[in-house]
């Protein structure tokens, strides 16, 4: 007797192992947590300072080279200085802005199929490798310093390449209900479903770039949307899978490497 309750012992410590085991490879697998981490960007705003402009904050962008200065433009506001990086906002960021949004240029990368990991690219240049699901998958995550020099982690829930004229630039103070309306707004332009759940409390940031992805004539814009990390929330990244919006994306893509092959 004593022998067959050993035996059932062992049989369920092997299963309990077995179990343990295959739940360490399934999170190992299928959920993985991203090593970006918040800086403080102090010095780097002094030193942005220097140029004259309203700075406003601080910008990186993971996977990117995007790590900038973020300025307030008005009417005397050059932006196409060259002196240093910017991104620049029409608003006027306060403790009261729930949606500040973020512009800068994308000069170069305009082809049908952006190119990424071409560190001598600047300004929003390298926001164009957000096109690519596989970067997505592995590049979630934003580090921005408001106008109070406090840094947190926003991670991305939305991705849109349309026609728009970045109008929503001018207005960084939501009430709940538009707060709600543009969450919904920019779940059903994305290009890609990410798993992201987002509320109209939460703190959102947005960043445009212009694009020629459609030629040279249209004035079409590359957004790209993210929320505040809240309080307790572990950096995984979240699944994602592209939808009926990345079918025209795609299909011009497929033409700009026949266009390459010819």
């Amino acid at each position: 007797m004593k022998k067959e309750v050993k035996t059932v012992i062992i049989l369920i410590l092997i299963i309990l192992i077995i179990i343990i085991a295959s739940l360490f490879w399934y999170y190992k697998v299928n959920i993985k947590t991203s090593n970006f981490k918040i800086k403080n960007e102090t010095s780097n705003i002094e030193n942005a300072k220097q140029y004259g402009d309203e700075v406003v904050g601080w910008l990186r962008v993971e996977g990117t080279n995007i790590d900038m200065a973020l300025i307030r433009s008005d009417d005397d506001t050059n932006i196409l200085s060259g002196d240093y990086e910017f991104a620049w906002t029409n608003s006027y960021p306060d403790a009261k802005s729930n949606r500040p949004a973020f512009i800068s240029h994308n000069i170069r990368n305009v082809s049908r199929n952006p190119i990424i990991g071409d560190d001598t690219m600047t300004r929003f240049e390298q926001l164009m490798s957000y096109i690519y699901i596989d970067f997505v998958k592995e590049n979630q995550f934003i580090e921005y310093t408001d106008n109070t020099g406090k840094t947190s982690l926003y991670r991305v829930y939305g991705v849109a390449l349309l026609n728009d004229d970045q109008n929503a630039s001018y207005s960084d103070t939501y009430t709940e209900k538009e707060q709600q309306e543009y969450i919904e707004k920019v779940k059903k332009e994305s290009m890609y479903d990410i798993d992201v759940n987002v509320k109209k409390d939460d703190l959102l940031l947005t960043l445009f770039t212009c694009t020629r992805f459609y030629g040279a004539s249209t004035n079409y814009s590359f957004r790209v949307d993210a929320r505040k990390l809240r309080d307790g929330e572990e950096k995984t990244y979240a699944k994602v899978k592209t939808n009926e919006n990345y079918k025209v994306i795609k299909e011009r893509m497929e033409e700009g490497e026949k266009n390459e092959e010819a």
